[in-house]
């Protein structure tokens, strides 16, 4: 061991090169951690690397360790370049092999359980937690899904098909198998796979039915992950990009968009929302005031300087901070630095949980109609709790009205609220008006009653119970023509729980919702509840 500067260097001999070292993984809280340990970083010359000098691209490339470091380990010959020790001079060519052997501190990731969607003998769908790479590259390697999952799964090997940023949760597809990565990919590289993801964003997204950006992206800076839209019309380093969005629902503060990226470039999808002035509200790049400003990017930029100076303190001497999470000013940051006593590095203070997650989530990968039905699939996770716990609320307000329902012997019960941003615009029980009437109905009529027209405004919101009918025994209106009427002002239906089969079998209202552009969601946790009260009293099975 050598001393450069103020870190200490661990010399690389041949034998050393190829050395295997082990790892000690542990759970600390919401973290999962990974004690300190040896490892030989190695790399094959990237296209980008050529005819560089090696000082170069480390300091300007990696984020681990400080510049100083790097130049010291460099100029000590504690990088192998092309079986070579380095020296500031060193040059990197097309093929040379790089390794550099360093006391790598893995930074830690959410502890949170990897979720099996679907697997069979070649691929298997996992809904990802945030806060968690992929695949080992940078500083991480063990604490990455791929290691987790052969950890969990008694050494199984799973190669990424789709990529999702360490911040991003949702579905990932695995392959298990060469028969199973060759499928995918096929179908991936054709884009014949339909990818539905949720964001939560600053503001009040436009209610219109669809928006769509094309925009080509570009990479403005590596070292710190930033991307951006190129303004100019014929950049060379832009790549196509489109991106369609939708709003789910609005909370009187963010917005749930649905997102759906018909190209893969990096941060796509979070790109693309900053360019509109709706920025994701908890992203740490891309809706950070102190490093965006009020407008935070909105239209794009021409200059990234100060940007990137300011986003390369993020982590380090400055913590994370987005639109939903200001920036605090803490002037012990540095002090809460503890030293390596190996090899004398800082070592940053944990992040909090909030830092770890991102409010972007893939959850839906499905087949495009044009394959043949015995190639067409679909997956699906659920939602995250960050894009219902704004819903939770008037849930319960419809459970409220539920309750309110006189007893009956056969009758679903069933209660429902109709909201507009955050303003409740109605609420409604089954029965509540004369005849045999259906929460829906009763909401309605009493809002139209109310304002004396046959209207919602557009963007509004609807909260039921139970899955309303999608046809009625009797000749009355069903729920969902009410709601199909209204030329579309609904844009979503929460539901807590699906109606009963014996009420009405083969029930399609959410097909005929979705096929009319309205979303429906279902809300986990008020199933039970809402069963109890649909049926409360029944003595037998009629239906409706």
């Amino acid at each position: 061991m050598v001393i450069a500067g103020n870190f200490r260097v661990k010399t690389l001999d041949k034998d050393q090169a190829d050395q295997v070292f082990e790892f000690e993984p542990y759970v600390d809280r919401y973290l999962y951690k990974i004690k300190p340990y040896y490892f030989n970083y190695k790399a094959f010359c990237k296209e980008r690397w050529r005819d560089r000098k090696l000082v170069d691209i480390f300091t300007k490339e990696f984020r681990d360790r400080p510049s100083e470091y790097y130049a010291d380990v460099i100029s000590q010959g504690g990088v192998i370049v092309a079986g070579q020790p380095s020296t500031l001079d060193t040059i990197v060519r097309n093929g040379d092999m790089i390794i550099h052997k360093v006391h790598r501190h893995e930074p830690p990731v959410s502890s949170k359980q990897i979720k099996v969607v679907f697997q069979d003998d070649d691929l298997m769908s996992i809904d990802k937690p945030s806060g968690m790479p992929v695949h080992p590259t940078g500083r991480y390697r063990y604490n990455t899904v791929t290691k987790i999952i052969e950890r969990q799964f008694d050494g199984l090997v799973v190669h990424p098909c789709n990529r999702l940023d360490t911040l991003t949760s949702g579905l990932m597809m695995l392959a298990k198998t060469r028969k199973g990565a060759d499928k995918l990919a096929v179908q991936l590289q054709n884009r014949e796979v339909e990818k539905m993801y949720l964001a939560q964003v600053k503001g009040e997204f436009p209610a219109s039915k669809e928006i769509i950006v094309d925009k080509p992206l570009k990479v403005i800076d590596r070292k710190v992950s930033l991307n951006a839209v190129a303004l100019e019309r014929y950049d060379c380093d832009a790549k196509e990009s489109r991106t369609i969005f939708r709003r789910i629902s609005y909370d009187g503060k963010t917005s749930i968009v649905q997102c759906r990226p018909l190209t893969g470039r990096t941060h796509q999808i979070r790109v693309h929302l900053q360019y509109l002035g709706f920025p994701i509200a908890n992203d740490p790049i891309y809706s950070n005031k102190e490093v965006w400003g009020e407008a935070l990017g909105k239209g794009g930029l021409n200059n990234f300087d100060d940007v990137i100076l300011k986003l390369d303190t993020l982590g380090k001497t400055n913590s994370m901070g987005s639109w939903m999470y200001p920036c605090i000013k803490d002037n012990s940051k540095e002090s809460q630095m503890a030293k390596c006593p190996e090899c004398n590095v800082d070592i940053p203070p944990d992040p909090s949980e909030h830092e770890l997650e991102l409010w972007l989530h893939a959850y839906c990968y499905k087949s495009k109609d044009i394959l043949s039905k015995d190639d067409s699939w679909s997956y699906k996770t659920p939602f995250p709790n960050w894009a219902l716990s704004p819903h939770f609320k008037y849930m319960e307000l419809a459970l409220e009205q539920a309750k309110m329902c006189s007893s009956t012997t056969a009758e679903l019960r069933a209660g429902a609220i109709l909201v507009h941003g955050s303003e409740i615009l109605e609420a409604g029980y089954s029965m509540e008006l004369p005849g045999n009437t259906h929460a829906v109905q009763c909401a309605m009529e009493k809002y139209f009653a109310k304002i004396g027209k046959r209207e919602l405004p557009v963007g509004a919101t609807l909260y039921t119970t139970t899955e309303f009918c999608s046809s009625r025994v009797s000749s009355k209106k069903s729920c969902i023509d009410y709601i199909l009427e209204m030329n579309n002002s609904i844009e979503t239906v929460f539901v807590g729980v699906a109606e009963p089969a014996i009420f009405l079998e083969d029930n399609d209202t959410q097909s005929r919702l979705e096929n009319a552009g309205i979303n429906c969601v279902y809300i986990p946790g008020y199933g039970k509840e809402s069963n109890k009260i649909a049926t409360k009293g029944h003595t037998s099975t009629n239906t409706v």
